[in-house]
């Protein structure tokens, strides 16, 4: 086992620490045996997790959660689900399991890799992201239409698995989540290594190379509107961080382009940027505008697009900027994959609200605030 699960934290670091797969606290692998599994506990960090970043569980409890009936009310039935889980944990008792951890508790191979790469997410936040995964991977992967994570996900999946099962005669290895990522399961970590490539090659083939996110000079102009901005009556520190890169402004030219990207693709997104973004036209008042934002929206704005200029994200400190600035520009670039695949697909408002009032993901992003 501790073989094992030092492959497991090998793994971990070679995908955590590639922002092509996973960025701040997303993602999260396991590794698992007859008895036990061994899961990412929830907003650590991938790229620098060691044996104490997982959560060992009991597998024998976690197969109860497919066969209990829980609660209809979406928010009793998470509470439901969440005690269950942390009843399977076997050791530490003090960290919180992913909570995707159900899921791969019923992926039926030793090791799983679950990112949520930016190509790939190119083609699940597409329109026509469904039939495009036919033609590519056909009978090697299954495909899973949005759903809101949690214990109606892990349903979703269930369900999913058994039905390829059913007509195909095996296990699935590459389960693609729409507006989500990919879970990806094999008995050796080189396998899934040699899945996760042929993924790669198959839509680098379909795709455009994406627009340079390097932010290679300073701009003085964005500089003087960034140090203009005021956040009224907050005790926090704020730090602010500018980017005019090639990417960026291709997408901060005007209120057409920025619509793109106006609206969430993935609960990543929501959780490290929220959900709404500020667009500041040239000559608009942009303190009169961020009281605006937070009269409309009661919070203030973490990503604040100046039209022709670039970007501002502010946040508490400079990891949480830098984080919320590589997250935006990360849907910056799923948006303009996905005009391969039909042109972007965002989230429905209904799908927003469950994960901004889910406590699961806010409990994620003040865990990510924390780590290393």
């Amino acid at each position: 086992m501790e073989n094992s699960l030092e492959k497991l934290v090998s793994l971990s670091h070679k995908f955590g620490k590639n922002p092509e797969f996973i960025l701040a606290g997303g993602g999260n692998s396991s590794y698992k045996n007859n008895y036990a599994m061994w899961v990412k506990a929830s907003g650590t960090s991938m790229a620098d997790i060691d044996e104490d970043g997982f959560v060992c569980l009991d597998r024998k409890l976690m197969q109860v959660l497919s066969r209990r009936n829980y609660s209809k009310d979406a928010s009793l039935r998470e509470e439901e689900v969440k005690k269950d889980l942390q009843s399977a944990i076997l050791e530490p008792k003090g960290k919180r399991p992913s909570v995707e951890a159900s899921m791969h508790e019923v992926i039926q191979y030793k090791f799983i890799m679950h990112t949520h790469p930016t190509l790939v997410n190119g083609l699940l936040c597409a329109n026509e992201s469904k039939k495009m995964i036919t033609e590519l991977f056909g009978d090697d992967a299954v495909y899973v239409p949005y759903t809101d994570p949690g214990y109606v996900l892990f349903k979703k999946v269930v369900a999913a698995l058994q039905d390829y099962k059913e007509e195909f005669k095996k296990e699935a290895q590459i389960i693609f989540l729409e507006n989500h990522g990919v879970f990806v399961g094999a008995d050796t970590c080189e396998e899934i290594d040699e899945i996760y490539v042929t993924i790669d090659r198959k839509l680098t083939e379909k795709t455009p190379t994406c627009l340079s996110d390097i932010n290679t000079q300073e701009n003085q102009a964005l500089l003087t509107l960034a140090h203009q901005i005021k956040i009224k009556g907050n005790n926090d520190a704020i730090y602010s961080i500018c980017d005019n890169s090639e990417l960026v402004k291709f997408f901060v030219e005007d209120e057409k382009a920025f619509s793109k990207v106006a609206i969430p693709f993935t609960p990543d997104n929501i959780v490290y940027c929220k959900s709404k973004y500020l667009y500041n036209r040239v000559d608009d008042d942009v303190n009169a505008q961020i009281e605006a934002f937070l009269n409309d929206n009661g919070y203030y704005p973490k990503v604040i697009a100046f039209e022709g200029k670039g970007l501002v994200c502010i946040e508490e400190s400079e990891k949480s900027a830098k984080i919320v600035l590589d997250v935006f520009k990360d849907m910056m670039k799923v948006s303009y994959l996905s005009e391969s695949f039909g042109g972007p697909r965002a989230m429905t408002q209904e799908q927003i609200d469950f994960i901004d009032n889910w406590e699961v993901e806010n409990y994620r992003r003040q865990m990510s605030k924390q780590t290393k």
